[in-house]
């Protein structure tokens, strides 16, 4: 269906530093070029695989931690960030960064549960090329649900356990029209459905980046096999035949809080 954006985090207007973004967290650093960076120990990381999914650009960063967007970035698009070690991080970049961009990745945990880094599209892949990232979309539909499973290990009575969506685009709910994210005027989807092990547990109104969604206890199933499933929405406006809305997603972690 329509395809729409949400920019997170965005660098804009610094004079002689950038933003180092850590999910939430962001602390300034006098850095003029880009660099990814361990967000304890504040020391680069060498061999952090750097992709733009939707330019099939992929690059890797040097012993310092540099690394060059050597594509051309004309409308919203998702960067992604991969390690061996640590969490996997994405972002929603608006145009080619005027700034240096300076991130900081988090080691994992032996809680962490990676879900997903591939870029995934699900939808019916029928949508106006005039939507907004009617040409941003990196994948072919794999249906209109995605679902995968893993195992989770026992929690102690005070851990939450949450479902990190590292970046998700092309919801076009009446949500998103609201704050300006849809740029669709004529019709507005159903929000995408959240679900694990088969129970509805959130609804995604919203484009972004860092969405954390709480998974209720009583449904985990411990030193079990569990499941997640996203489902799209559908056009409301659409009568005749189902119109599946067309969104893509990357990097879904379970994180133990």
């Amino acid at each position: 269906m329509k395809k729409v954006f949400v920019i997170i985090f965005l660098i804009l207007g610094l004079p002689s530093f950038a933003k180092t973004i850590t999910g939430e967290i962001k602390k300034e650093l006098r850095k003029d070029v880009n660099q990814v960076y361990d967000s304890n120990s504040n020391t680069p990381i060498e061999g952090v695989v750097v992709k733009i999914p939707s330019k099939n650009y992929v690059t890797k960063t040097k012993e310092d931690g540099t690394f060059k967007l050597e594509t051309k970035i004309n409308s919203p698009t998702i960067m992604s960030l991969e390690k061996s070690g640590y969490k996997p991080f994405s972002m929603t970049i608006n145009s080619q960064p005027k700034n240096p961009i300076s991130i900081g990745i988090e080691k994992t945990t032996p809680k962490d549960i990676i879900v997903e880094t591939n870029m995934i599209h699900i939808g019916d892949d029928s949508f106006s090329e005039r939507s907004a990232n009617a040409y941003d979309f990196s994948a072919n539909s794999k249906g209109s649900f995605y679902t995968k499973d893993f195992k989770i290990k026992s929690l102690k009575p005070n851990e939450q356990l949450k479902l990190i969506i590292g970046s998700i685009i092309g919801i076009d709910t009446i949500e998103a029209q609201r704050i300006g994210q849809s740029r669709v005027l004529t019709a507005y989807s159903s929000p995408p459905e959240l679900y694990f092990n088969g129970n509805k547990i959130s609804e995604i109104k919203i484009n972004g980046d860092n969405q954390k969604i709480n998974i209720p206890k009583g449904l985990i199933k411990e030193n079990q096999n569990n499941n997640v499933t996203i489902k799209t929405g559908r056009n409301l406006y659409k009568t005749t035949a189902i119109d599946y809305d067309d969104i893509e997603f990357t990097n879904l972690l379970l994180e133990i809080q």
